[in-house]
């Protein structure tokens, strides 16, 4: 990965369109409709909440991985597998949420990834609310990390066929 396109996967992946518009929204309606944290409620003031803390959240945690990333000789993008058959490219898409590239091609576990995920919950702890501080909530907020990156690496693995299926034109 270059440094421009570290630069450029940490900005669009804080604040470009697809989190702003996209993974944002879906991310704050599910955490509202499940009143997560609970202390800010389900309304329009604890939804504004909700989406400043995951800017903030997606924010810290690119910038710290692209960061140690690049310290550590990680990659942090995901590069699609390749394949044809739907069962490789799926676990190759899960296995990416937890593994990264090296410079010479070869996968070894993403510890940036791990440091981004869970510094960036440790830190976030001076402003969340209570009940979103113990240690059982920032541990699971930091495993879900890497669930979210799974949910990512699969849509970016299946999205062309998706697409493709979704705006097919009629003959």
């Amino acid at each position: 990965m270059t440094r421009a396109e570290r630069v450029h996967w940490i900005v669009d992946g804080s604040i470009g369109p697809k989190s702003l518009a996209v993974v944002g929204p879906i991310s704050v309606a599910w955490q509202t409709a499940w009143n997560v944290p609970e202390e800010w409620g389900q309304t329009w003031s604890g939804v504004g909440k909700r989406y400043v803390q995951r800017l903030a959240d997606v924010s810290i945690s690119n910038s710290l991985e692209g960061g140690l990333g690049a310290i550590w000789g990680e990659r942090a993008d995901y590069i699609p597998s390749g394949k044809k058959r739907f069962k490789s490219r799926l676990g190759y898409a899960l296995k990416t949420s937890y593994l990264a590239y090296r410079p010479d091609g070869h996968l070894e576990f993403a510890w940036a990834r791990l440091a981004g995920n869970t510094i960036n919950n440790v830190i976030e702890n001076a402003w969340l609310p209570p009940s979103a501080t113990t240690w059982q909530q920032t541990t699971w907020r930091s495993a879900s990390g890497f669930g979210s990156r799974a949910i990512g690496n699969v849509w970016e693995e299946f999205q062309p066929e998706i697409m493709r299926f979704v705006f097919r034109r009629k003959k």
